[in-house]
C-alpha cells in the first residue's frame, strides 16, 4: 500500500530556478532511500507536486514541505492511500515551464511522456486525474503555456 499527496505552493520571490534545481538534487537522494517517487511541475512562481511512498514517510515529507519557507500558500489537493505508485521507477521529476519557448516545449514533451507511462493499474486512480488535471489547469491559466 502507498500513500499519495498533491499539493500547490507559490514560490517566495528569492525561491528561483536553480534553488529549486539544487532542492531537487537533495530531495533525490532522500526519496530514493525512503522508495518515495514524484513529480514537480513549475510554472509562474507556482508549484504541483505529487508525491508517492509509504504513508509515514510521506506524512513526515509533507509536514516539512508545508513548514518550508521557500513556498507558501500550500494547499492540499489529495491526501490518499493506493495499491500502487503512479511512477514506480524514479525518486523525483521536475517539469518547469518558466523557461523560454524552447524549455517550455521541452517540459511540455516530457510531461506528456510521464503521463502516457503512468503505471496501467493508476491511469484512472483519483490521484492520476486530479495530478492532471491540476498541472493542466495550471498550464491554462498560464498564457501562452496552453494544453494541446
Amino acid at each position: 500500500m502507498f500513500y499519495s499527496v498533491i499539493y500547490q505552493s507559490k514560490a517566495q520571490p528569492d525561491f528561483n530556478l536553480k534553488k529549486i534545481e539544487l532542492m531537487l538534487l537533495k530531495a533525490k537522494r532522500k526519496n530514493k532511500r525512503l522508495k518515495i517517487s514524484g513529480c514537480i511541475v513549475y510554472c509562474n512562481n507556482r508549484f504541483i507536486q505529487l508525491i508517492q511512498g509509504s504513508k509515514a514517510d510521506i506524512q513526515q515529507l509533507y509536514s516539512e514541505i508545508r513548514s518550508d519557507n521557500r513556498h507558501r500558500q500550500v494547499t492540499t489537493l489529495l491526501e490518499q492511500s493506493s495499491e500502487h505508485k503512479i511512477w514506480s521507477d524514479w525518486s523525483m521529476a521536475l517539469l518547469d515551464f518558466s523557461g523560454d519557448s524552447k524549455q517550455i516545449m521541452y517540459s511540455r514533451i516530457l510531461l506528456e511522456s510521464y503521463l502516457g507511462n503512468v503505471n496501467q493499474n493508476e491511469k484512472n486512480s483519483e490521484a492520476f486525474k486530479v495530478f492532471r488535471s491540476s498541472v493542466d489547469s495550471l498550464l491554462r491559466e498560464s498564457e501562452p503555456y496552453t494544453v494541446g
